[in-house]
Formats: structure tokens, sequence, C-alpha cells
């Protein structure tokens, strides 16, 4: 029987739901962002941080590809400042000094992408390599995000019995290479979408984060009968399936409009799925990793009690 791990301070699950009211907010600037590149909208508004010389756009101006680059503009700032608000919430309100320093991490990150937006608008000419960070940062804000949804929840502070690791590459090890692999396939598919390489990379990343989701879920799902871990191991499961198909789908999409006036359906809603699926996958991953060093003993820590009572007092 699980019970409540006694850590000197009730969790406060309205920060969990904050977190996840953020993260859903971060999706829908996900999408509006793909949508911004996949109808070539990001030199639409000439100016930054204003639009126009203006913080709210004459109606006159909402038209054409400006309706994708401001929205995203818009959605962006309503992110920023629901970070501000988390941030500071989680400041005045948790006790662990670890997700007070996440916390301070995502506001930072928030910035610094909103930083990059802007440079990006200032030098069209390096959009492409300017880009790749802009990816990079984007997704990173998200799993953070999504990982302090995890660190607030309830199931984060009901004890379980830690269990033994045995079988092969150890679990935590794993699945940090896999979100390691997750996160830069996302940047080498941003870094294709803005020009900046080829197919190539994308292709070949895409088989490397294959191969290590299968193995990652794999090994979760014959080794432990833990749910707590086996559900986000079939949800990676299942959105890596779902991912590679819209890639195919996208790329085919891709090539068949090529000679297309202006980016037109399907590759549009094919690409921005293709982005967001993408995002969940890493969403997924964090998810089963943060679970794993919670309930997983490090393998080199034996079985003794004492060894497997430190490790679930480190994820606390």
């Amino acid at each position: 029987m699980s019970k409540q791990v006694d850590v000197g301070f009730e969790p406060k699950i309205w920060l969990h739901y904050f977190a996840i009211f953020l993260a859903f907010l971060i999706i829908i600037l996900l999408v509006a962002g793909a949508l911004v590149t996949s109808n070539e909208a990001g030199d639409s508004v000439p100016d930054w941080p204003l639009s126009f010389g203006r913080w709210l756009i004459h109606s006159d101006n909402f038209i054409a590809n400006v309706r994708y680059e401001y929205s995203h503009r818009f959605i962006a700032g309503v992110v920023g400042f629901t970070t501000f608000l988390l941030a500071l919430s989680i400041w005045f309100s948790e006790k662990r000094k670890w997700v007070k320093t996440l916390a301070l991490l995502a506001f930072v990150g928030v910035v610094a992408q909103a930083a990059i937006g802007g440079i990006r608008v200032w030098f069209p000419a390096y959009k492409p390599q300017i880009a790749v960070p802009h990816a990079l940062i984007a997704q990173s804000f998200f799993g953070l995000i999504v990982a302090l949804a995890v660190f607030t929840s309830r199931g984060w502070f009901v004890e379980r019995q830690t269990i033994k690791d045995e079988g092969g590459v150890a679990l935590r090890t794993l699945t940090v290479a896999t979100i390691g692999a997750v996160l830069l396939q996302l940047v080498l598919g941003a870094g294709f979408r803005h020009g900046a390489w080829g197919i190539i990379p994308h292709i070949v990343g895409a088989g490397l984060v294959a191969g290590l989701i299968i193995w990652t879920a794999s090994a979760v799902l014959t080794r432990h009968d833990e749910r707590w871990i086996r559900r986000p191991a079939w949800a990676v499961l299942g959105l890596m399936i779902l991912q590679v198909g819209l890639g195919i789908a996208a790329y085919f999409a891709r090539v068949a409009s090529k000679d297309d006036p202006q980016p037109l359906e399907p590759m549009i809603s094919l690409t921005a799925s293709h982005v967001v699926v993408g995002a969940l996958t890493l969403a997924a991953m964090v998810v089963l990793t943060a679970r794993c060093y919670k309930v997983l003993a490090p393998q080199n820590a034996g079985v003794n009690e004492k060894a497997m009572s430190s490790a679930r007092k480190a994820t606390v």
C-alpha cells in the first residue's frame, strides 16, 4: 500500500495544475510557431518587440501571413507572463530548493527564447542559423515545464517501494540518453524546416530515436510491473509510432507541393502535427525519466535498504 511521504510539508497540488495549464499553452504556442514556419510567415512583421510600431496592431494590418506571425507573438507573450507567474508562485510556495531552481530556469528560458525570436526578426539573413537555438530552447523549456508538473504532482509525494533495476543497461541512464536523442531530433527537424540543412540528418536521427525509444520502452515493460512507470513507457511508444507516420506523410506532402506558389494543405497541417507530436514524445520521455529516477534504485547501489533509501530521498 502506498502512503504519503513525510517530507515536512504538504504538496501544493494547485502548482501541479498551474504547470499543466502552462504546458497546454506551450503546445498552442508550438502549433502557432509551426504555422508560421509552414506558411513562410516569419518575415511578415518587420519590427520587434513592437509590431508595425504598436503592441496591439491595427485590424488593417492583421491580414495574410501577418495573422500567423502576430498570433505567434501574442501567444508567446501570454506564455511568458504565465511562466513568470508560475515561477513566482513556486518561489514563494515551494520548500524544495531544487524545484525553485528549476522554476527560475524556466523563466530564464522563456526570456531567452523571446530574445532569440527578436534577433531572428532583426537579422533575417541568418534565419536558418537562428532557428536552431530557437527550437532547442523552445523544446527544452517545454520539457522543463512538464518536469515541474511531474515534481508537483500528488503521485510524486506518494511513498513507493524502491525497485531493483536489473537485466541490462540501467534505465536511469537509458532514459536520459533517449531524452537527449529526442531533443536533438527535434532540433534537426527544425533545422530542416528552416533550410539550415537537408532531410538526411533528420532521417538518420529518426532511426536513432525510434531505436532508443523501442529499447527504453521495452526495457521498462519487460523488467518491471510497476504501472507508474509502465504507463508513460506505453505512451512514448505509441507517440513514436504516430510521429514516424506523420513524418513520412509530411515529407511526401512537402515533396508533392514543391512547385506550389505557396504552402498549401495537407502539407501545413501534417507539418504542424508532426511538430506537436514530437513535443508530446519529449514530454512522455520526461515523465518516464522522472518516474524511473523516483522508483528505480541505481544499479551500482546494490540492493541494501540503506542505498535504496538514499536513492529515494534524493528525488523527494
